[in-house]
C-alpha cells in the first residue's frame, strides 16, 4: 500500500512538473507591447467598450487596450486599490465612490495635462462640481 501511495505521489508530482513546463513554453501575445488596462463599471455600456477595445487593438500594433467591465466593479476596484494593484484607467461616475477615491489620493492628478485644453469647458465644470466641499 505504501509503495502504491508513493508511486501515485511521484506520478502526480511528475504531471504537475510537466504541466508547469508546458505552460511556461507558451508565448505571450502581448510580449513587447504596452498594455493599458481600463476598468469601467457601467454594465449598460459593455458592448460599446468591447467595440472600442476591438477597434483600438486592430489599429495599434504596439499598444494593447484591455477593458474589463466586471459585474461588481466598485468592489473589485476597492479591493485592487487596497492591494495596490491599480488599473491604468478607471471609468466611474460622479458618485460617492469618486469622492472616496479623491479623498484617499488614489487617483493621479492630471490637472497639468496639456490635453485638458481640448476638453469642453462644460465637462471641466462638471468635474469641478463633483467633489462636494462644505463651506
Amino acid at each position: 500500500m505504501r509503495k502504491r501511495k508513493a508511486a501515485v505521489s511521484v506520478l502526480l508530482a511528475g504531471i504537475m512538473l510537466i504541466a508547469m513546463c508546458l505552460s511556461a513554453c507558451g508565448t505571450d501575445e502581448n510580449a513587447g507591447k504596452t498594455v493599458v488596462e481600463l476598468v469601467q463599471y457601467k454594465q449598460e455600456a459593455v458592448g460599446v467598450f468591447e467595440k472600442l477595445e476591438e477597434e483600438f487593438n486592430a489599429t495599434h500594433d504596439d499598444i494593447v487596450l484591455k477593458i474589463d467591465s466586471p459585474n461588481d466593479a466598485m468592489t473589485i476596484l476597492k479591493t485592487r486599490f487596497i492591494r495596490e494593484n491599480y488599473p491604468d484607467i478607471i471609468g466611474i461616475g460622479g458618485d460617492i465612490n469618486y469622492s472616496y477615491f479623491i479623498d484617499s489620493d488614489i487617483l493621479a492628478d492630471v490637472s497639468d495635462y496639456q490635453g485638458l485644453s481640448s476638453i469642453k469647458q462644460s465637462y471641466l465644470d462638471i468635474l469641478e462640481n463633483l467633489e462636494f466641499v462644505p463651506t
